[in-house]
């Protein structure tokens, strides 16, 4: 009886030990061997393109300007590297796996097609309502030869019924020169998450603080290596970080060209470049008044090795503002099936190995990229037509039901 006693003791020990070790068998660490060997280097010319698009944000059925817009963005600029920065697809719009698949292929098949190495971040609408997981979005990606990304650092978290999981947050070390094994730049790529999971303040998702230890880790590694120097570098996501209103200006109600937000009113701060720079809405970080959404950009000020971090999100907004020493640098959106105007478009970087204190970006307009094709062109011309048509007669029934309800 005693020995029965010992083995069912014997039994339950080990199970409880494997209750205890499930956590850590489950979450095993990262895999970031692709990112570090991709290769990622400067050209001969001691230069580095980098071409970010932003808000892809379709479905399955890729909208042909967008299509062509891209594939015109990439011819043009000739880079180095392709950085999505999230809301890739419209995951609203992917209501099952198959359209969400799709939804990914259009856009990387012709990325494949040129050769390009690609990354990508996620944004709040990747995953939104879409059986499509982002780890199963990382698995598609994977499947292409010109993918160097990786899903990275997962972190998760759940207050109450809301619940968010961030995926694919890692660097890409970028070497002196084709075949060095010499570190001289680093990116890093970080998800910022979708809708913040903490009931009292809501808002948009923030790069939660396991992602911020990593990155704190990884830049010590990298400042290590680099004899006690910290790493040159650059960031990309999607939301832009709630420092953003305090890199504004704020000013009275009323004043021109001034946008609101959580009941004040911003502007470009003074001296800003208006024709190339502007702000057509209001930003839309996390709430600001959640302390820990802050977290991320303060280590960044701390760790001294990021000079820009770049983000979408905003469709209409385009500029670059500072935040002690810090730029904080918004991209125009491409989609042609989301809200937009204009102003989307495509923003190029440039590094240069000889100046790795800066770089130099512009932004290239779609309508600008759809006029060196004539039927692109008129298409374009079509689309604002018939939008303009349906702003008139949307106006119009919002003006008689007015009426109607007084």
């Amino acid at each position: 009886m005693k020995r029965i006693h010992k083995i069912l003791a014997v039994v339950l020990c080990l199970t409880l030990a494997g209750v205890l070790l499930l956590p850590a068998l489950a979450a095993p660490a990262a895999d970031d061997s692709r990112p570090r060997n991709a290769g990622v280097a400067f050209n001969d010319k001691g230069q580095l393109t980098i071409l970010q698009v932003a808000d892809l944000q379709d479905d399955e059925t890729l909208d042909p300007l967008a299509k062509s817009s891209l594939k015109r963005a990439i011819e043009k600029s000739n880079p180095d590297l392709i950085i999505m920065t999230g809301d890739n697809i419209a995951g609203y719009s992917c209501k099952t796996k198959t359209a969400a698949r799709a939804a990914i292929k259009n856009y990387m098949d012709v990325f494949e097609k040129y050769g390009v190495p690609v990354a990508i971040v996620f944004g709040n609408h990747d995953d939104d309502d879409t059986p499509y997981t982002k780890l199963e979005q990382i698995e598609q990606y994977e499947t292409y030869s010109c993918f160097i990304g990786c899903a990275g650092v997962v972190t998760e978290k759940t207050v109450g019924d809301n619940h968010t999981i961030n995926v694919g947050t890692y660097n890409i070390p970028v070497y002196e020169s084709a075949g060095s094994d010499k570190v001289i730049y680093n990116i890093w790529c970080f998800d910022s998450g979708n809708y913040n999971p903490d009931n009292d303040y809501g808002g948009y998702g923030y790069v939660l603080p396991e992602q911020v230890d990593w990155y704190v880790q990884r830049s010590n590694e990298l400042k290590a290596a680099n004899g006690g120097v910290p790493v040159p570098s650059i960031a990309f996501q999607h939301i832009v970080p709630p420092q953003i209103v305090r890199a504004l200006k704020e000013v009275p109600a009323g004043t021109e060209g001034a946008v609101g937000f959580a009941g004040s009113y911003y502007t470009l701060p003074d001296g800003t470049d208006l024709s190339t720079n502007w702000m057509s809405e209001a930003p839309c970080p996390p709430n600001t008044s959640f302390g820990p959404g802050y977290a991320q950009v303060n280590a960044m000020l701390e760790q001294g090795d990021v000079t820009a971090v770049f983000f979408g999100h905003d469709h209409i907004n385009s500029y670059i503002v500072d935040y002690e020493g810090i730029d904080l640098v918004s991209s125009p959106g491409c989609t042609f099936s989301s809200y937009n105007d204009y102003h989307r478009g495509y923003r190029v970087i440039t590094l240069d190995k000889n100046d790795l204190s800066g770089y130099e970006t512009y932004t290239m307009l779609t309508s600008e990229l759809l006029e060196e094709s004539p039927a692109d062109s008129l298409l374009l011309k079509l689309r604002d037509f018939f939008d303009k048509i349906g702003d008139f007669f949307e106006n119009l029934w919002d003006r008689l039901t007015a009426v109607f309800k007084k």
